[in-house]
């Protein structure tokens, strides 16, 4: 989805999920606290192969195999409690905050994070970007896509108002503008202005 987060900054004890049958999702957890997601392990599983499963049907050129790495963190975002980034050629890093409702998060907020990162996955593998208005256009499309395919309704998901603004905004910036500013958080308080603008104007998945 929106990179809010990054991985994990100190060492960290992988842990892979197994089981008997293939899975479309490698779920892994970076955590040297053993207890962070023990009693989640299960639906977490569930959860990632099923949308991916979902995905997948839209999204035919997803990598066969996607490796989500679980991560406990609190650079998150604040309505959700957690964030993530995907990484080419085929990860998901989701980093939760550890001292919320841990099993809530997972169950609300895994399916539609997903479909937003796996979106990424498909599209940035075809089309990098190169400046501040691809990352806008790619992020507008991946928050259609999981706004509409993954049944769900974003904070970041609604245009506001002021839209038009925003987009003279945009369009007045250099391509190395800085992303995070302008995609996420703006110095002077805006949020998800890069998505309101693709948002607004994303017709497609």
């Amino acid at each position: 989805m929106l990179t809010f987060g990054g991985r994990a900054q100190t060492a960290a004890l992988l842990v892979a999920f197994s089981a008997c049958e293939p899975h479309l999702v490698e779920v892994q957890v970076a955590s040297e606290d053993p207890a962070f997601l023990r009693d989640e392990r299960r639906m977490l599983q569930g959860l990632a192969d099923s949308a991916a499963r979902d995905v997948r049907v839209h999204l035919p050129s997803l990598p066969k195999k996607v490796t989500l790495v679980v991560q406990p963190g609190k650079d998150v975002i604040a309505e959700t409690g957690e964030t993530a980034t995907a990484v080419l050629p085929a990860s998901v890093y989701w980093t939760v905050d550890p001292d919320r409702d841990v099993r809530s998060i997972v169950r609300k907020e895994l399916r539609p994070t997903l479909f937003h990162e796996l979106h990424h996955l498909a599209r940035d593998a075809r089309v990098p970007r190169a400046s501040l208005m691809d990352s806008v256009v790619t992020e507008g499309l991946a928050t259609v896509f999981e706004r509409d395919f993954g049944n769900v309704n974003p904070p970041w998901g609604t245009a506001p108002p002021e839209v038009m603004e925003w987009t003279r905004e945009l369009l007045a910036q250099p391509d190395n503008a800085p992303r995070d500013a302008w995609l996420f958080r703006h110095p002077d308080g805006r949020r998800w202005i890069g998505l309101g603008w693709g948002r607004s104007s994303s017709i497609a998945p």
